[in-house]
């Protein structure tokens, strides 16, 4: 090959080289993802040396975190993407280097010890999710992920970092989190009410059945709803019968007491009906003081009663 050969293809290699840096730039500039390209060897030589001491790198870098903070400082940017800028809010390049301190909080320290231990164990790549800060102040939630280029193993000479932004997701992901809780609790709510229903008898009374085992939790959904439709309905007196319910413990007994309670300091009365003889045994046994209730051996009579005095009252 002569040389005019040699240097035609020589000029043709350089043409290819540039075409193709040309096309990685494009790439790397119209990413929609933020790129960053990075020299990490200065953070690989410091490593190495803390590694030749033979301690364990994950303990060892948790206890000196200045260790940390001086590997981040080693780290060399070479370039950023425009996509970087538009996450971290930054004007220009120039300006977001300066302010790498602002952007990098606390959580992003703590994902770069934890990179550092992984890549100083031998992986080529570490990917977590953690929070920036941008240049205006906003956090933000990303993907996180840095990977040892090509050729660069022993060296780490260029690595190239992805932040994904997750923030909307995140958001997204919370308020329907909080769109389930409102919903769940709307149906605790309506099971409460269906559990202890309260059916008006008339404008001055209503009555409360309860149906099997009345503990101190199903009381004190009992109670919300038994003084909101007292206050409501703007009743003298509330029957509460159990009837239905085959035993009482001294936490349901407390909670019958605490609406009576309740319900007196609402202007009204309660009425307890449907105490069964075993019942009544197990109360007298608990040593329930049970002054505060108006107690009839059947749901009839308690209405019959509430009726009567309601109205008296008149």
């Amino acid at each position: 090959m002569n040389p005019d050969q040699e240097l035609t293809q020589l000029r043709q290699r350089v043409t290819e080289l540039e075409r193709s840096e040309a096309r990685y730039r494009n790439i790397f500039e119209c990413s929609p993802i933020s790129l960053w390209e990075e020299d990490w060897s200065a953070v690989k030589q410091h490593l190495d040396r803390i590694l030749a001491t033979g301690v364990d790198l994950d303990a060892y870098l948790r206890s000196h975190i200045d260790d940390v903070i001086t590997c981040i400082g080693l780290v060399k940017i070479l370039d950023v993407n425009r996509a970087t800028l538009e996450l971290c809010q930054a004007p220009n390049k120039d300006q977001l280097l300066q302010a790498l301190s602002v952007v990098f909080n606390n959580d992003s320290i703590d994902t770069f010890r934890r990179e550092l231990v992984a890549l100083g164990g031998g992986a080529m790549f570490y990917e977590e999710e953690t929070t920036i800060c941008t240049l205006l102040g906003e956090s933000r939630n990303i993907m996180f992920r840095v990977v040892v280029g090509a050729d660069c193993e022993q060296t780490w000479e260029r690595c190239f970092v992805s932040l994904v932004d997750l923030t909307d997701r995140k958001r997204a992901e919370e308020a329907l989190r909080l769109s389930k809780e409102e919903t769940i609790q709307a149906q605790r709510e309506m099971l409460a009410r269906l559990s202890a229903p309260v059916i008006p008898i008339s404008d001055d009374v209503i009555v409360m059945p309860f149906v099997g085992q009345l503990d101190q939790a199903r009381m004190q959904q009992a109670l919300g709803v038994l003084l909101d439709e007292v206050q409501r309905l703007r009743v003298t007196t509330a029957i509460l019968d159990i009837t239905g319910v085959p035993e009482i413990d001294a936490e349901g007994t407390q909670g019958l007491i605490q609406a009576a309670q309740a319900v007196k300091l609402l202007g009204a009365q309660v009425v307890l009906t449907g105490i069964r003889p075993a019942i009544a045994q197990g109360l007298v046994a608990l040593g329930s003081n049970l002054d505060e209730l108006v107690t009839r051996g059947t749901l009839q009579t308690g209405i019959a009663f509430a009726m009567q005095n309601g109205r008296t009252r008149r």
